[in-house]
């Protein structure tokens, strides 16, 4: 392609074949905002600017003013006329070769301690904790399990291990058992293991809860908010309401681990607000909320209701990220985020700060697996008992060559290679997608656009900081490195 020219018209200076490069205008707070979508950079833009923008890119012959051009490549928007550094990108967003990759190694796995569970939440994907399978892990499969992320983690040195189920405290004695074997094997190939746990909390016994300090497991626990979105939605199994013993023995693992997770599923009708605010009053530090999922076990892929409610709550989760970015964007100007308590969007703050692209959604299927009690691994906890997505057994299977999940690259999936957002999302959640559509390469239209909605927020977050405020963000960040497959994609062709 040949590049810009310049041309004398009635004594003015014009260019033209102008092209830009791909780029994102939205408005946010009465305000404009520009990303130049591979550099993840970002920066406000004058409504004159971006008018101006929109008939270049709406009409590539058309010709620019001198004066368009040279704001036009003060902020290195010209494709072909690309600085080394411009005022929107951070040095850190410089990209350099992808490196040979020795093997692909499989860092972190998923034990199903238990596929069984003592609730009946109502959304459960798990079919009832049982993921089409149920029973619980053997000491047998689980110290295998543990010998082969041994073996598969390859040269990687620091590997994990999170206990899942069904509720994996089902199965406590092989979870004291497997972190004693686990520590030994990997000490005995000079690797650090990390170990996390999932959990609705409800059989938090003294022993479990001093166990969990002394190992330093920090758990995930799955809990709704208010009693009364709690007790409807994660009965036990006899039907009687949850909230009063989980509050009670979230109080005590308190006292030995201070900061606390939780993750809530938000359903039709349910306020997120209210829901955070009960997380908060439980006393949780650090609270998470996941619009629910529809459920691929045992029933058809029914993607959003017909009947609006998924408009619904698209509405009232936006309010809720606007909000929340907000709020973060309060904590970083006082300086008052705790190191030891992140806030959840933080890190996302900090990617567009250091200009790091996202390439992948996650580690499914390449730096992760899901083992079920059997022994059966899946590309991730969310997939088990799916049969069409079963990778092998731990008795056969073995990583070190690509498959189609390290070839999935957002830049390769159909309706994301083109997506303003995709370095920020990396492509969604596989397994949401595909109980959306029915293809886990087929993102969600309104879960999109939620995610956009959520990334513009965080973007006009980072365009009100000044550079003390990102300076910030990276220290507070420092040493949260996401997992490389995430920003570091081996040189693919598409699937």
């Amino acid at each position: 392609m040949l590049g810009s020219y310049e041309i004398d018209y009635e004594g003015r200076k014009y260019f033209g074949n102008v092209s830009l490069r791909e780029h994102h205008i939205f408005g946010y707070n009465d305000n404009l905002y520009l990303v130049d979508v591979e550099r993840m950079a970002a920066q406000p833009v004058s409504p004159r600017l971006a008018a101006s923008i929109g008939r270049i890119a709406s009409a590539p012959g058309t010709l620019v003013p001198a004066s368009v051009m040279e704001e036009l490549r003060g902020i290195g928007l010209v494709f072909g006329e690309e600085k080394e550094e411009t005022p929107m990108a951070p040095p850190e967003s410089k990209q350099g070769a992808v490196p040979e990759k020795a093997g692909y190694p499989v860092a972190n796995i998923a034990l199903f301690l238990a596929q069984e569970c003592n609730m009946a939440c109502v959304y459960c994907y798990g079919n009832g904790g049982e993921y089409a399978g149920g029973g619980m892990m053997s000491e047998e499969t689980a110290f295998r399990s543990v010998d082969w992320l041994v073996e598969n983690s390859g040269s990687v040195k620091n590997i994990g291990i999170s206990f899942f189920g069904g509720e994996p405290f089902l199965n406590f004695p092989l979870m004291k058992k497997v972190v004693s074997y686990a520590k030994k094997k990997a000490g005995e190939k000079d690797k650090r293991i990390t170990f996390g746990v999932t959990t609705n909390a409800s059989l938090l016994t003294e022993e479990a809860i001093s166990f969990l300090k002394d190992e330093k497991i920090y758990p995930l626990i799955s809990f709704d908010g208010p009693a009364e979105y709690q007790d409807s939605q994660r009965p036990f199994k006899d039907g009687s309401g949850s909230y009063d013993r989980i509050v009670n023995n979230v109080r005590k693992l308190r006292e030995v681990i201070p900061h606390l997770t939780a993750r809530a599923t938000v359903t039709d009708g349910a306020d997120p607000f209210r829901i955070k605010e009960g997380m908060e009053a439980a006393g949780f530090t650090t609270c998470i909320l996941t619009p629910v999922s529809p459920v691929i076990l045992n029933a058809p892929s029914s993607g959003m209701p017909p009947d609006g409610s998924g408009e619904r709550m698209l509405e009232r989760m936006l309010a809720f990220h606007r909000a929340e970015t907000e709020q973060l964007l309060t904590a970083i100007r006082e300086r008052s985020i705790d190191k030891d308590n992140l806030p959840a969007y933080l890190s996302s703050i900090g990617d567009i700060a250091l200009g790091r692209k996202r390439y992948y959604a996650c580690g499914v299927g390449k730096g992760m697996a899901g083992i079920s009690v059997n022994g059966d691994i899946y590309p991730c906890h969310r997939f088990a008992g799916q049969e069409d997505a079963r990778l092998g057994n731990i008795a056969d299977y073995r990583t070190g060559n690509l498959n189609d999940y390290h070839r999935a690259v957002v830049n390769h999936l159909p309706e994301c290679r083109k997506c303003c957002a995709r370095h920020y999302c990396g492509g969604g959640c596989f397994y949401d997608n595909k109980a959306r559509t029915g293809d886990m390469h087929q993102p969600d239209p309104l879960r999109c656009r939620e995610v956009k909605g959520m990334i513009e927020g965080l973007i006009h977050v980072y365009c009100q900081l000044d550079e003390a405020d990102k300076e910030y963000v990276k220290e507070m960040i420092k040493g949260l490195s996401p997992d490389e497959w995430l920003l570091d994609p081996p040189q693919l062709k598409p699937v």
